[in-house]
């Protein structure tokens, strides 16, 4: 049986997470995840990808530490060598399109969220918080481990480098509230699907090709852009808004035979 199901609500895609009774990430439904958004992406009239968990208080509990374990063993016996295929991995695949996809995704925070689901949820370009007593962040190093798909690094890019250091170092994580105030999360609302949907379909009311420059635009910045390499690049950007899709001169048109007022409609 499936662990991924999807539905749409117009040019939203919802795909959730389901494996009880844990609700752990492993390589199956990874590769079940994978697949998913991959299809959302080739679908011309989804716009906004939402994630979520199918498990009441759970929205990836962590990844599979059974799975590690086995990746342990292969490693002491030489059958995988350290860092191995990353492209063979459906997890680290999955990691790699969250990150480069141009469509916008949003994790729908609904419950206890650590380790690889930390990381999955902070490959998404926003995060919504469920209200409740539950963690979000990476405990990896409480045993002897560290985040193993980038949790460090997309975390840092969150929080800032500091606080990302001091939280995997200590293997500290945090409710819903402390990591609203820290910046780990967007919002924490009392039903966290529903307020994803509200934004989800503002984002999907938004030209997508301007979304996806957007995207492009904040990549290089937590690469590390310069400032002056980033003002290059966003003038290109800008231009290509202006030429890559029949939308932009009409929605430029109405505003200015509409009373210029950019937040009408």
């Amino acid at each position: 049986m499936s662990q991924v199901t999807t539905s749409d609500r117009g040019p939203v895609r919802i795909i959730t997470l389901t494996n009880p009774p844990r609700g752990y990430m492993n390589a199956t439904n990874a590769a079940e995840l994978l697949v998913a958004l991959q299809d959302a992406l080739a679908a011309p009239e989804i716009r906004v990808i939402v994630f979520t968990g199918g498990l009441p208080g759970v929205f990836i509990r962590h990844y599979d530490v059974g799975e590690i374990k086995a990746v342990e063993g292969a490693l002491r016996a030489g059958a995988i060598q350290p860092g191995g295929d990353r492209a063979a991995s459906p997890v680290y695949a999955l990691i790699d399109l969250m990150l480069a996809c141009e469509k916008s995704t949003i994790a729908a925070i609904n419950g206890i969220c650590m380790g690889g689901g930390c990381e999955f949820a902070l490959c998404c370009d926003m995060r919504i918080a469920e209200s409740g007593d539950y963690t979000i962040g990476l405990p990896e190093t409480r045993l002897g481990i560290i985040p193993g798909v980038g949790g460090l690094q997309l975390l840092a890019r969150t929080v800032g480098l500091s606080r990302a250091r001091e939280m995997v170092m200590r293997g500290r994580v945090v409710g819903p509230n402390e990591a609203l105030r820290i910046g780990l999360v967007d919002e924490v609302v009392s039903v966290t699907l529903d307020r994803a949907l509200e934004i989800a379909a503002e984002l999907a009311a938004n030209p997508p090709h301007a979304v996806a420059a957007t995207k492009r635009l904040a990549r290089r910045v937590a690469a590390g852009e310069t400032l002056e390499q980033g003002l290059l690049t966003s003038a290109t950007e800008f231009m290509g808004t202006l030429v890559d899709s029949d939308e932009t001169p009409k929605l430029i048109d109405a505003f200015l035979e509409g009373g210029e007022d950019i937040l009408a409609g």
